[in-house]
């Protein structure tokens, strides 16, 4: 089940009338389908040729990156193993990477800032991973989640994926959202339990960097 939402939305009544008893549970019913929103799962269709050109732009940013990434030249990698709680540079081993706890794979170049974050958990039931796009004024353009587990009841592996996109100002204009199991098949997010984390996706790369401490070399 996905939650489809359009940027024709028309304007609530902030209006609140206490004694009013008909206002009352009217309120109350939106307080009701407030607590059933589930943001993930929501999708945002673009229905404006300027915001799609804003979306077009950013897909070429992603397809930029994607060359730089297969190019490694300008990967930077960092990891959290475990046993200690210090940012280090990563280094791909087999042994060391069954206790990895956060590992970070860095782009930067003239025109963009890239993040893939994992986050991993220790008993190998799940894991989240988050990606950054940040245009060159260090904006954030484009941000997914992606979330894998073996508890949600539905599937042996489920697995979903939202991607969010974002104009000059900030602003969301476009949102997508996908859950299927490992062959790609597509499950419904009402036979599933998919969990909810609490995370940031941070609109700022200085803010993000920031809080991770990370020692980005441009």
């Amino acid at each position: 089940m996905s939650c489809v939402v359009s940027f024709s939305l028309m304007a609530q009544d902030d209006n609140f009338y206490p004694n009013d008893d008909s206002t009352s549970f009217a309120y109350q019913d939106e307080q009701e389908e407030d607590e059933e929103y589930d943001e993930e799962a929501t999708i945002i269709e673009v229905e404006d040729a300027d915001l799609q050109a804003v979306v077009d732009n950013i897909f070429s940013l992603i397809d930029v990156n994607d060359e730089y990434i297969q190019g490694d030249s300008l990967l930077q990698s960092y990891a959290i193993y475990r046993y200690s709680p210090e940012l280090v540079p990563y280094i791909d081993n087999k042994q060391t990477d069954t206790m990895l706890s956060y590992r970070y794979d860095i782009v930067v170049a003239e025109d963009l800032y890239y993040i893939k974050e994992y986050v991993y958990n220790n008993n190998g039931a799940w894991d989240f991973i988050y990606e950054r796009l940040y245009n060159k004024d260090r904006r954030l353009c484009y941000f997914t989640r992606s979330y894998n587990t073996y508890n949600s009841g539905c599937a042996e592996v489920a697995l979903e994926r939202s991607e969010y996109f974002f104009d000059d100002k900030g602003e969301l204009i476009k949102k997508t959202y996908s859950i299927f199991d490992s062959n790609e098949n597509e499950l419904e997010l009402d036979d599933c339990y998919m969990e909810r984390e609490d995370y940031d996706k941070y609109m700022s790369l200085d803010e993000f960097l920031q809080n991770r401490q990370i020692p980005l070399a441009e």
